[in-house]
Protein backbone atom coordinates (compact mmCIF):
# COMPACT_ATOMS: atom_id res chain seq x y z
CA UNK A 1 0.00 0.00 0.00
CA UNK A 2 1.68 3.55 -1.23
CA UNK A 3 1.13 6.69 0.24
CA UNK A 4 -1.34 7.85 -2.28
CA UNK A 5 -3.43 5.00 -1.74
CA UNK A 6 -4.68 6.56 2.10
CA UNK A 7 -7.62 8.89 1.65
CA UNK A 8 -6.91 12.70 1.39
CA UNK A 9 -7.67 13.22 4.74
CA UNK A 10 -5.36 11.09 6.06
CA UNK A 11 -2.37 12.15 4.50
CA UNK A 12 -2.63 15.70 5.35
CA UNK A 13 -2.68 14.40 9.21
CA UNK A 14 0.54 12.53 8.50
CA UNK A 15 2.29 15.21 6.97
CA UNK A 16 0.88 17.69 10.05
CA UNK A 17 2.17 15.48 12.66
CA UNK A 18 5.30 15.17 10.93
CA UNK A 19 5.58 18.98 10.56
CA UNK A 20 4.69 19.07 14.73
CA UNK A 21 7.28 16.72 15.28
CA UNK A 22 10.09 18.79 12.85
CA UNK A 23 9.11 21.88 14.64
CA UNK A 24 8.85 20.24 18.50
CA UNK A 25 12.61 19.27 17.94
CA UNK A 26 14.91 21.92 18.62
CA UNK A 27 13.08 22.63 21.78
CA UNK A 28 14.24 19.29 22.84
CA UNK A 29 17.72 19.31 21.11
CA UNK A 30 18.53 22.65 22.86
CA UNK A 31 17.54 21.72 26.16
CA UNK A 32 21.05 19.39 26.25
CA UNK A 33 23.89 20.68 25.49
CA UNK A 34 27.05 19.47 24.00
CA UNK A 35 30.30 19.48 26.51
CA UNK A 36 32.25 21.35 23.41
CA UNK A 37 31.32 24.75 25.35
CA UNK A 38 34.34 23.47 27.64
CA UNK A 39 37.57 23.79 27.17
CA UNK A 40 38.71 20.31 27.58
CA UNK A 41 42.32 20.93 27.02
CA UNK A 42 42.93 23.20 30.06
CA UNK A 43 42.12 22.59 34.14
CA UNK A 44 41.65 25.70 36.36
CA UNK A 45 41.33 25.20 40.20
CA UNK A 46 39.79 27.16 42.80
CA UNK A 47 38.97 28.04 46.01
CA UNK A 48 35.78 29.16 47.68
CA UNK A 49 32.48 29.14 49.44
CA UNK A 50 29.81 26.99 48.13
CA UNK A 51 26.73 29.34 47.90
CA UNK A 52 24.42 26.95 45.85
CA UNK A 53 24.27 23.17 45.28
CA UNK A 54 21.12 22.54 42.29
CA UNK A 55 20.74 18.51 42.45
CA UNK A 56 19.14 19.11 39.12
CA UNK A 57 18.98 17.19 35.48
CA UNK A 58 20.11 17.21 32.96
CA UNK A 59 23.42 18.59 35.28
CA UNK A 60 23.69 19.34 38.58
CA UNK A 61 25.58 22.51 39.26
CA UNK A 62 27.44 24.15 41.93
CA UNK A 63 27.70 27.36 42.33
CA UNK A 64 31.09 28.46 43.99
CA UNK A 65 31.91 31.80 45.23
CA UNK A 66 35.95 32.60 44.96
CA UNK A 67 37.62 35.62 46.42
CA UNK A 68 38.87 38.02 44.05
CA UNK A 69 40.36 39.97 42.90
CA UNK A 70 37.83 40.57 41.30
CA UNK A 71 35.16 38.20 43.35
CA UNK A 72 33.29 36.09 41.08
CA UNK A 73 30.58 33.34 41.20
CA UNK A 74 31.55 30.02 39.18
CA UNK A 75 28.92 27.90 37.79
CA UNK A 76 30.29 24.40 37.50
CA UNK A 77 27.80 21.64 35.75
CA UNK A 78 28.60 17.84 36.75
CA UNK A 79 27.01 14.87 35.13
CA UNK A 80 23.14 13.79 35.60
CA UNK A 81 21.56 12.92 38.88
CA UNK A 82 21.59 9.19 38.20
CA UNK A 83 25.35 9.89 36.80
CA UNK A 84 26.35 11.18 39.60
CA UNK A 85 24.61 8.53 41.97
CA UNK A 86 26.37 5.41 40.24
CA UNK A 87 29.69 7.51 41.48
CA UNK A 88 28.15 7.56 45.31
CA UNK A 89 27.18 11.27 45.37
CA UNK A 90 23.70 12.03 47.46
CA UNK A 91 21.75 14.93 47.35
CA UNK A 92 23.46 16.18 50.78
CA UNK A 93 26.66 15.62 49.74
CA UNK A 94 27.55 19.40 48.99
CA UNK A 95 26.01 22.16 51.14
CA UNK A 96 25.88 25.86 51.03
CA UNK A 97 28.37 27.39 53.19
CA UNK A 98 31.20 24.31 52.57
CA UNK A 99 34.56 25.93 51.75
CA UNK A 100 35.71 23.72 48.62
CA UNK A 101 38.76 23.84 46.20
CA UNK A 102 37.40 22.81 42.92
CA UNK A 103 39.24 21.52 39.72
CA UNK A 104 37.43 22.33 36.45
CA UNK A 105 37.10 22.10 32.50
CA UNK A 106 36.87 26.20 31.74
CA UNK A 107 33.94 27.05 29.66
CA UNK A 108 35.18 28.78 26.34
CA UNK A 109 33.60 31.80 26.42
CA UNK A 110 35.71 32.66 29.42
CA UNK A 111 32.45 33.14 31.93
CA UNK A 112 33.52 32.20 35.07
CA UNK A 113 32.41 28.74 35.61
CA UNK A 114 32.81 25.11 34.18
CA UNK A 115 32.90 21.14 33.67
CA UNK A 116 33.36 19.28 37.20
CA UNK A 117 36.54 17.37 36.91
CA UNK A 118 36.97 16.81 40.83
CA UNK A 119 35.70 18.74 44.26
CA UNK A 120 37.46 18.78 47.79
CA UNK A 121 35.76 19.25 50.64
CA UNK A 122 37.44 18.71 53.50
CA UNK A 123 38.80 14.97 53.33
CA UNK A 124 35.84 14.55 50.58
CA UNK A 125 36.93 14.49 47.31
CA UNK A 126 34.36 14.21 44.31
CA UNK A 127 34.61 13.97 40.81
CA UNK A 128 32.14 15.32 38.12
CA UNK A 129 30.41 11.74 37.13
CA UNK A 130 29.83 12.65 33.34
Amino acid sequence: MTLMSFPPLFRQRRWLLAALVICALPGVVSAHHSFAIFDQTKTVTIKGVVSRFAWTNPHVAIYVDAPGPPEQQFKIETGSVNALKRTGWKANVIKAGDEAEVTFKPLKNGEPGGLLVEIKIGDTVLTGGG
